[in-house]
């Protein structure tokens, strides 16, 4: 990018990185100092900082008024409370999810849309924490391949969101079982 003369702008969190010194501009997420292997409030955060860039470019671009830029903004402060939310409601249950990966030899996340690079993240946080072979596809490829994969105890984690993908995502669900 250097060579061409392209500006670039990084996403990190150690402001005092190599990446960050070399960027024009620099887009801190401010997620505090990495403690395991599985990186996942960077990767939350790197999504946040996108989120909130891609908002703010419509909100100036004039494809979302600043009403609708401020809701979402507002919206984004309650995801703290929603995730705590989200983790007390899981905790009864990791338990009784977990016992079906205790014998698999891999697993399969499956999602569509904005849902599919989560997929990927899932299958690497996996892998990453519990040295298990995971993959992530996009749920409409499904016929594609993946689906030959599935065999008896093999765990498939489905993202589906009530987006508008989520009937067809039901329906790849559906195929899996």
């Amino acid at each position: 990018c250097k060579k061409n003369n392209v500006k670039t702008c990084s996403i990190v969190n150690v402001i005092e990185s190599s990446i960050a010194r070399t960027s024009d501009f620099v887009l801190p997420i401010h997620a505090g100092p990495e403690i395991g292997v599985a990186s996942t409030k960077a990767f939350i955060g790197q999504m946040l900082v996108l989120y909130i860039l891609a908002i703010k470019i419509s909100e100036t671009r004039k494809e979302i008024s600043k009403m609708d830029y401020e809701k979402k903004i507002e919206d984004l402060k309650k995801l703290p409370d929603l995730i705590k939310e989200t983790l007390n409601y899981c905790e009864g249950n990791t338990p009784i999810i977990a016992k079906d990966f205790l014998k698999a030899k891999g697993a399969m996340f499956l999602g569509r849309g904005l849902s599919f690079p989560i997929a990927l993240e899932g299958a690497l946080k996996l892998k990453e924490l519990s040295y298990l072979h995971a993959e992530g596809y996009p749920a409409g490829e499904m016929k594609h391949g993946p689906l030959a994969l599935i065999e008896e105890g093999m765990p498939v984690v489905v993202l589906a969101p009530r987006d508008d993908y989520y009937k067809k995502t039901i329906s790849n669900m559906q195929e899996v079982i």
